[in-house]
């Protein structure tokens, strides 16, 4: 099978090959899966890049990828059922790829999505940048055709934004994205479904910004407001939130970015007793908060640190938005018939010029035949 492989421990090309693979053989407990569409996220290009902060996470050679849809291929011996049911061949399928040990305190309090004895399929086992993928019978969620292909390449990082946005009620409220990325991106779209009345977006890309103008107008949301921080000062941003909001700052900050400056600017435009949820990452592992005592103590304010997805009702959230209308596939902006174009898509990716790169191993038609 065709498979894209870090072949190497160094940066870009050189390091990746797309390559043939055996086809791996699933084990008693374990799905292979006929992969779909599986789709580029930040991960990967870290990986791409052989950036520091993933080298202690991947041995090459190792296959990439942990988002991704297809259909069940073959079932193990002991693999006929998932959590939520039978397994049959032909299923419409994606996996949740943080398999966790089920024996922590974490996982025992059903907070498996903070197992610290999590493999990551993509980085620690193979992924999904293949034709074919075995993942284990209990990781596997089922599919409704209502979900497109094109979605189903990404609901890893969909679940992010999902879970990121599950721990506040957003109907009614007033909700500002620090970060228009993919999953900000997502995330804006979840807070518009889900009744948000103003939606707040900063980024420091006016491409960024000039593509959430598109979406609310496509969408004929008006409570779009969007600001460049890096040409607009802090204060010049509160001043403006400030005029949005009567005075009152923000019921609910998503943070999306982990620029230490986007952190700050949450906490300074959050009302008091207002909902921080944070799932960016800082470059530097560690940030100085402003004024900590006015921001955090004594504006009563909630913050959460977001991780991955709540196994699995992270999953069940999302099918249910995805059913009930909620429009993501707008964030692919890039797709391709072969793995053979990796690098072409990765570099995409790598200019901003796609918030969403898809791939489609055996091709996007055939793989739409195989969904009806």
């Amino acid at each position: 099978m065709l498979a894209v492989v870090k072949s190497a421990p160094v940066d870009g090309p050189e390091g990746t090959s797309v390559s043939d693979c055996p086809v791996p053989k699933p084990g008693p407990d374990e799905v292979l899966i006929r992969v779909a569409a599986a789709a580029v996220c930040g991960t990967d290009k870290h990986i791409y890049h052989w950036d520091p902060s993933i080298r202690d996470k991947v041995t090459p050679p190792r296959i990439y990828g942990h988002e991704f849809c297809g259909f069940v291929e073959e079932l193990g011996s002991r693999a006929q059922r998932t959590y939520e049911g039978h397994l049959e061949i032909g299923d419409y399928v994606s996996a949740e790829m943080h398999v966790v040990c089920g024996e922590c305190p974490r996982c025992r309090s059903g907070n498996g999505h903070i197992c610290d004895r999590t493999r990551i399929y993509g980085l620690h086992e193979d992924g999904a940048f293949a034709e074919f993928v075995k993942v284990p019978a209990a990781n596997v969620v089922k599919l409704g055709r209502y979900v497109p292909l094109r979605v189903g390449a990404f609901l890893d990082a969909l679940g992010n934004a999902v879970h990121a946005t599950s721990v506040c009620d957003m109907a009614g409220k007033s909700v500002a994205i620090t970060g228009f990325g993919p999953i900000g991106a997502m995330a804006a779209a979840i807070a518009e479904h889900s009744g948000a009345t103003t939606v707040i977006v900063t980024d420091v890309s006016d491409h960024a910004l000039e593509t959430a103008r598109r979406w609310a107008a496509s969408h004929n949301f008006a409570n779009l407001h969007a600001f460049n921080v890096r040409t607009m000062a802090a204060e010049e941003v509160k001043r403006e939130v400030d005029a949005v909001t009567d005075g009152d700052g923000v019921d609910i900050v998503l943070e999306m970015s982990g620029a230490p400056s986007a952190i700050n600017l949450a906490l300074d435009i959050v009302r008091m007793g207002g909902m921080l949820s944070l799932l960016g990452l800082p470059a530097g592992h560690s940030v100085t908060i402003n004024d900590y005592t006015r921001n955090v103590i004594f504006k009563g304010v909630t913050m959460q640190g977001i991780i991955g997805r709540r196994m699995y009702g992270t999953w069940q959230r999302m099918l249910a938005l995805l059913k009930s209308g909620l429009n993501v596939e707008w964030i692919v902006q890039a797709a391709y018939d072969s793995l053979n174009d990796f690098h072409e898509g990765v570099a995409r990716f790598d200019r901003h010029e796609a918030l969403k790169v898809v791939f489609f191993p055996e091709g996007e038609k055939a793989a739409n035949q195989r969904l009806k």
